[in-house]
């Protein structure tokens, strides 16, 4: 039997836009597979409103990085400012990771982060990481206030920095670990900066001493198919290669140790900041076999030309069911969800 010349045209349209609205089904969402690099793809059950399934969740809390809050920056502090608002009044969260990056790393600047989030949250339960701006004091001239980079290290040292930050955060160290709910959460930290040496600048550096106590937090309370929850200011991609991943390599000193050791555990999602991505462009989840997620930035995103989006401010909400996690972005400047960046991840044993 032959298609008339005349219907042909129309036949062809059709198939093009169901093979397209398959494509898009697929690529909205991973379900991952032990011993595979190459993840399984179905399609999501999110709905734009947040909600996610039926079934109530067991956790939910929210990851924003790359606030950039600093003592004399209004626009970073009213943005923070709106993002908690944002969360307070219509998000159901109560636990904010704030993965590196709260300021410069001087003493004034952790003093207005306070002020801001004594005025606004003290409900919240927050875990802070370290990013490389919390070194950036070394830059800033102890006499003048100014930023002056011809006078670096500025009496600076990596110690110092560090000191600054875990007397705000009140954490005994860059790295450490906590149980929410059951889950695991691990947090890792740059041990140096460009105060070490050149080589260093803006990556990460982790120690033996913070790898091995990483690999004992993953085997701790270990539960096949349970998320592990770990969290560092500069990305590593992960085994799988991926044109949007490939420049952010280089940006953790021992990368290469890290996705070794991961790649055993593909209940590990890895959230990080540092590149400012936009949320929405297919850069902010990656898998293989292990999960990287990008959490973009509350002070100033980038689009995929690094064009800085003055008006944009987003992060993350994550929400824990028995058989998946949803990961939705948000707009905060909005108070609206990023639907091109809402990914489900399946936790089934099938």
């Amino acid at each position: 039997m032959f298609i008339k010349r005349k219907n042909l045209g129309v036949v062809l349209l059709v198939l093009l836009i169901f093979s397209s609205l398959i494509f898009f089904l697929k690529a909205s969402s991973i379900r991952y597979q032990r011993n595979s690099l190459k993840p399984k793809l179905v399609a999501p059950q999110v709905q734009a409103s947040g909600s996610a399934v039926k079934e109530k969740p067991i956790l939910t809390f929210g990851v924003v990085s790359d606030i950039h809050v600093q003592a004399k920056n209004k626009i970073a502090k009213l943005k923070f400012l709106k993002m908690l608002s944002d969360v307070k009044e219509h998000l159901n969260i109560h636990t904010l990771i704030i993965n590196g990056d709260l300021g410069n790393g001087s003493s004034s600047d952790y003093a207005a982060l306070r002020k801001l989030i004594g005025s606004q949250a003290n409900y919240l339960k927050i875990f802070y990481t370290i990013g490389n701006h919390e070194f950036y004091q070394a830059y800033v001239n102890p006499k003048t206030k100014c930023w002056s980079p011809k006078t670096f290290p500025n009496n600076e040292s990596d110690q110092t920095a560090i000191n600054r930050f875990l007397s705000y955060t009140g954490q005994s160290n860059v790295y450490y670990d906590n149980y929410i709910s059951g889950y695991h959460f691990i947090f890792l930290g740059s041990e140096k900066s460009a105060l070490s040496g050149k080589r260093y600048r803006d990556k990460t550096y982790l120690s033996t001493t913070q790898i091995a106590w990483f690999q004992k937090k993953l085997k701790e309370n270990y539960v096949p198919h349970k998320p592990i929850f770990v969290f560092l200011h500069q990305p590593f991609p992960s085994t799988t290669s991926s044109k949007e991943y490939r420049s952010i390599h280089n940006y953790v000193l021992q990368e290469d140790q890290l996705r070794t050791l991961l790649s055993n555990y593909p209940e590990v999602i890895v959230f990080s900041g540092h590149t400012h991505w936009l949320l929405g462009q297919g850069r902010e989840i990656m898998q293989g076999p292990f999960i990287v997620v990008n959490d973009s930035s509350v002070e100033m995103p980038v689009d995929h030309n690094g064009v800085k989006e003055s008006k944009e401010s987003q992060g993350l909400q994550v929400t824990v069911y028995k058989d998946q996690v949803v990961i939705q972005g948000r707009d905060f400047a909005n108070n609206t969800w990023i639907t091109k960046a809402i990914h489900k991840i399946n936790l089934s044993k099938e």
